[in-house]
């Protein structure tokens, strides 16, 4: 029976069934066929050109069925690109993010819009004059290149089976001076002998990039180079380059390399299932595991214990970190004990080949990255481990907007690898993963200190922040300064009514950037100058809005500090932090992207100007999350814990009083327990899986209409009351010129939900915009 290919396409597309491309009948030109696998990649025919995508299964089907599939032009690979574990992994994201399965390809995968190589000859069989006098140049039976031919004709051809097609990675190749011709008598002679002693050179070592180079290499004179080129015993030519070979991570020097000795997930008296070749089977025992707590080397020193092990025992460990920061922190620590790869978004293809391939042949080693690991061919992964695994950025921000955490832990499943997760504290989320064993860490003694704003007589820094900047610069130590925004402050308001100055497109303040008497949008990009006067109330005197940015904590701390170093660190100001990095004393004053710094080797304190905006906006983790992001900043000191001092209106807060707390151990687990029993009473995940459904237009009124429509068509399925929130304007009503209206949907479980999903219209047409995200970070609009 023919073959057929299911096929996914890295686009907001269903799989498509394509009938295997044309094998022809062997000869010596092609003794043998490429047999379709499932995984591999496959060229098939789209919009008039070629599109590669991945064979998700390779099915049979009747003749009848065959005559109405279009026939897929070429295979790319003899072996599985995406292996079994990533292809289940990415029809689940799609199942549970209710997204077309080529979105949720396209969201993870890597190496599919690589250039390609699209050739054919005429079949041996075929004779020239029945593919018409447009295939004169197929007389040979030499492959060339498809671009000579029209799209509708080379269909044609394919589809009567009369040529035969190759699709092929497009080699990296390099212009480069290669040698021609053995030296004559025109070479002959004392004045040429330079020259021949370039061109013996060029023979003996192969293709150099230039004739400067060569003349370097065989120590002569330029000219006698440039000679050899003139005279045609030299010539440039595009040359194939070698891959290059995959960029092995090097250790560190110490304190980062230190032995982990005893710090693995297990030891022998444990029990089945914690350490790698537990099972008869030598393959390692399914097992989920959370360490939470204690300190970031102590998380650390676990994970590379772990992959260690796996890595002994002639297996492979995944590594996924939230950011592309984290990478090098991590990458550093393991390295010191197995060979590391790192799997970065700005690598060059061929290095991200060089990766897969190495990958790919099974090598022991731990690969480290981002969300685009979890697709990268790893045939004896033993280990799926996930680094700050409550991190926020685990979201992906486009595509499937699936959660990176979840993905790898469907990976590890399919696998039957291990799943370890790895974070400061054990939220909610974390807590709900069903794991076999918890790992509580004890936390180091709290150096948490709130400072009361409203008994403050200073602003933007209060009395305490100025008390202990002033001892950083006395001691010659070093501190962060995290401020809630960019710019100088939140906006300009008139003193006579306070009326702000208004984004014309978003509504929102726009932000004043003193440094460059502008105000900007942050939302949309729209910027102008200073109005000369209130349009509201016609004053003619306005003044910085009371949030504070980070121009204006800067210039406050350089008054408190006299002459250290502050350095501004924002999406405005990227400075040369390798002073401070190195120890030099001074205070960063940044936006919370300035956590992610390495850590500092003084860093005597870590200090929030305002920590009420840590949780005071629209999302149900945000009390969660700042606690998590204290205690991570109360690790970022290299050499001892830096005290952490956080102005608030709030003193009393329950964040606050639980950093404060004499058993911080203990104080954090009981606020998890309070947060999870919140998250049940008010149905919020992970106690019942949300969707939010966002209608957006230029018109309020379109926007609210489609959003009551959404509603109606989901009652209509027999959606319950209970579970369907909305429609409700977003709390900011209109970014970039468009409305925006959610309904929110609840149930008890993913199938339910992806169900209730389905009966949505995707597109309402009108002009209005959907979008559909399963597991909101936040319940307000997207920011982005």
């Amino acid at each position: 029976m023919p073959l057929a290919l299911d096929v996914w396409l890295p686009l907001p597309v269903p799989a498509f069934r394509f009938l295997a491309p044309h094998a022809g009948a062997p000869s010596a030109r092609a003794p043998a066929a490429r047999a379709p696998v499932a995984g591999g990649r496959v060229a098939v025919p789209w919009q008039g050109g070629i599109r590669i995508g991945v064979v998700s299964a390779v099915v049979e089907v009747s003749a009848a069925a065959a005559l109405e599939l279009r026939e897929a032009v070429a295979l790319i690979d003899d072996q599985p690109w995406l292996l079994s574990p990533a292809r289940r992994m990415v029809a689940a994201q799609a199942a549970r993010t209710a997204t077309p399965v080529g979105l949720a390809l396209a969201s993870m995968s890597v190496g599919l819009d690589v250039p390609v190589v699209h050739e054919l000859r005429r079949l041996d069989a075929v004779e020239l004059g029945a593919l018409g006098p447009q295939a004169r140049s197929l007389a040979g039976g030499s492959w060339v290149d498809a671009a000579e031919f029209d799209d509708g004709l080379l269909t044609t051809w394919r589809e009567h089976g009369l040529v035969e097609e190759r699709v092929r990675v497009r080699p990296r190749v390099q212009r480069m001076l290669r040698f021609e011709r053995p030296p004559d008598t025109e070479l002959a002679g004392g004045p040429r002998a330079a020259q021949r002693t370039a061109l013996a050179w060029l023979e003996e070592h192969g293709p150099v990039s230039s004739a400067a180079e060569l003349a370097r290499a065989a120590d002569v004179p330029p000219g006698a180079a440039r000679a050899l080129v003139a005279k045609g015993y030299a010539s440039y030519a595009e040359i194939e380059m070698p891959a290059p070979e995959p960029p092995w991570a090097t250790a560190d020097p110490p304190p980062r390399c230190e032995p982990s000795v005893g710090s693995h997930l297990g030891s022998p008296g444990d029990g089945p299932g914690d350490r790698p070749g537990d099972r008869p089977d030598g393959q390692p025992a399914a097992q989920r595991v959370l360490v939470h707590g204690g300190r970031r080397d102590q998380r650390l020193a676990k994970l590379q214990g772990a992959v260690t092990a796996a890595v002994a025992a002639g297996r492979q460990a995944l590594v996924l970190v939230p950011e592309s920061v984290a990478i090098d922190d991590v990458v550093a620590h393991l390295a010191c004990s197995v060979p590391t790869l790192a799997l970065r978004a700005d690598q060059q293809p061929e290095v991200r080949a060089a990766i897969w391939r190495e990958a790919a042949e099974g090598t022991p080693l731990a690969l480290v990255g981002t969300y685009q690991v979890l697709v990268a061919p790893l045939p004896r992964l033993a280990q799926v481990h996930v680094w700050d695994a409550a991190s926020r950025s685990h979201k992906l921000l486009a595509g499937s907007r699936s959660v990176a955490r979840r993905d790898a832990e469907v990976l590890a499943a399919a696998a039957g690898a291990q799943l370890m997760l790895y974070d400061v504290l054990a939220t909610a989320e974390l807590r709900s993963v069903r794991v076999d064993r918890l790992e509580a860490l004890p936390y180091p003694g709290s150096r948490v200190e709130t400072s009361d704003l409203r008994t403050s007589a200073t602003w933007p820094l209060g009395s305490d922040l100025i008390r202990v900047l002033k001892q950083v610069a006395e001691r010659g130590r070093q501190a962060l300064v995290i401020v809630p925004r960019r710019g100088f402050a939140a906006g300009l308001a008139c003193r006579r009514c306070g009326a702000p100055v208004m984004c014309p497109h978003c509504d929102l303040s726009l932000r004043w950037h003193a440094s460059r008497q502008r105000l900007i949008c942050h939302q949309c990009g729209h910027a102008r100058p200073a109005p000369a006067g209130c349009v509201e109330c016609g004053g003619d005197e306005l003044a910085p809005l009371p949030g504070a940015g980070t121009e204006w904590v800067a210039q406050s701390v350089r008054r408190v500090v006299g002459d250290l170093p502050v350095w501004q660190v924002d999406a405005d100001h990227r400075p040369d932090l390798g002073p401070f990095e190195r120890g030099a004393s001074g205070v960063v004053v940044g936006t919370t992207s300035a956590l992610r710094l390495p850590p500092p080797p003084v860093l005597s304190l870590v200090a929030f100007t305002l920590g009420d905006s840590l949780y005071g906006h629209e999302d149900f983790r945000a009390e969660e999350q700042a606690l998590r992001t204290l205690l991570q900043a109360a690790e970022l000191g290299a050499e001892r814990r830096p005290l952490v001092l956080v102005q608030t209106f709030q003193c009393d807060h329950r964040v606050w009083t639980t950093l404060r707390a004499d058993d911080l151990g203990a104080a954090v687990a009981a606020y998890g327990e309070e947060m999870s029993a919140r998250r049940a009473r008010y149905g919020y995940p992970p106690a019942l899986q949300w969707a939010r459904v966002q209608y957006s237009h230029r018109d309020r009124h379109r926007a609210h209409g489609a959003a009551g429509a959404g509603a109606a068509r989901l009652r209509t399925a027999g959606v319950p009351s209970t579970s369907l929130l909305g429609p409700v304007a977003t709390g900011v009503a209109r970014l970039r010129d468009r409305y925006a209206v959610h309904l929110f949907l609840r149930a008890a479980d993913e199938a339910t939900l992806a169900g209730w999903l389905e009966h949505l219209d995707r597109r309402p047409g009108d002009g209005v915009a959907m979008r559909v995200d399963v597991d909101p970070y936040d319940v307000g609009i997207w920011l982005e």
